[in-house]
């Protein structure tokens, strides 16, 4: 769901930047009186390492988890708006994962419109029953976000299809695979209410959460390695291609597509996964202990 530069205009794209910033803005202003837990850093560089991991869906396309809805539950719509702003704009500037003129358009779906749904969903439902409010917010979030990116891409001058198309197609896709990302996300809470409830009163963790991201980063390559021999591709790629929507990149990132020049693709996933995760984790935990640091002054 990563919107690559060239999809959306100017106009389009700048209006998705301002929203995101007041959003991100408001987002700390509100957090201002509270103090981030280890949570914040760790489920953030677990979900850049989860989105790693695609697998492939029967019909020519593959999935990954996008987290959104998971942030918001774990961390609230505010921290969890800022962890995944905190991936997308790695995934941006060091893997080319998603445009530079896309990242406020990417943040508004995959940050705000997904965690801020999938929070206020999951409150209201996990009321009459955990694991299903858990599901819907998990599927509903992303397919929500997905609806989001084909209004952006229906509005922007950049090719002909308007929202008539362009919406039905990126939801339809969503909706689908959303399956899989409420499932895992009903998952992850179930057993953290069963196991580790304490995780879910106090957002703190210990070193099994590092030993799990751990074991992400290693499967990353496998993952790869069975993406690309079957020839699946992402939904947007498949939609991309379906509304002749071309590329066009103003910068290739530091470790494009994840990888890094001159070394083995799937050894350079691994690497660059590590490298990721270290850089999300540090910029995490700059980010919560600056928090702190004024909470305390």
């Amino acid at each position: 769901m990563h919107i690559p530069d060239g999809y959306l205009d100017l106009s389009i794209a700048g209006i998705f930047f301002i929203l995101s910033f007041i959003v991100l803005g408001y987002s700390l202003y509100r957090l201002r009186s509270e103090k981030l837990t280890s949570l914040f850093g760790v489920l953030s560089a677990a979900i850049f390492a989860a989105q790693m991991l695609n697998w492939p869906i029967p019909g020519g396309t593959s999935a990954h988890f996008v987290g959104g809805s998971l942030a918001g539950i774990l961390l609230g719509p505010y921290a969890g708006a800022l962890a995944m702003a905190i991936v997308l704009t790695i995934q941006t500037l060091v893997f080319n994962d998603g445009g530079i003129t896309a990242w406020g358009a990417n943040v508004w779906n995959m940050a705000i419109v997904n965690v801020f749904l999938g929070y206020y969903l999951y409150q209201f439902l996990s009321k009459f029953n955990r694991n299903l409010g858990a599901f819907i917010a998990g599927w509903l979030g992303i397919t929500v976000a997905a609806i989001f990116a084909g209004f952006e891409i229906g509005l922007s001058t950049s090719f002909a299809y308007g929202l008539s198309i362009t919406i039905p197609v990126m939801g339809l896709w969503h909706a689908i695979l959303g399956v899989i990302e409420g499932i895992i996300t009903a998952g992850v809470v179930a057993y953290l209410a069963t196991r580790r409830a304490d995780l879910l009163e106090k957002k703190e963790v210990g070193r099994a959460s590092f030993a799990l991201i751990a074991v992400l980063i290693a499967l990353s390559p496998i993952f790869a390695y069975f993406a690309e021999i079957v020839g699946y591709s992402e939904p947007l790629e498949n939609a991309a291609e379906m509304l002749e929507l071309e590329e066009s990149p103003i910068y290739e990132g530091l470790l494009p597509d994840y990888t890094i020049p001159g070394l083995d693709p799937y050894i350079g996933t691994l690497i660059s996964g590590a490298i990721g995760v270290m850089i999300v984790l540090m910029l995490a935990y700059a980010v919560r202990y600056a928090r702190s640091s004024r909470k305390d002054t």
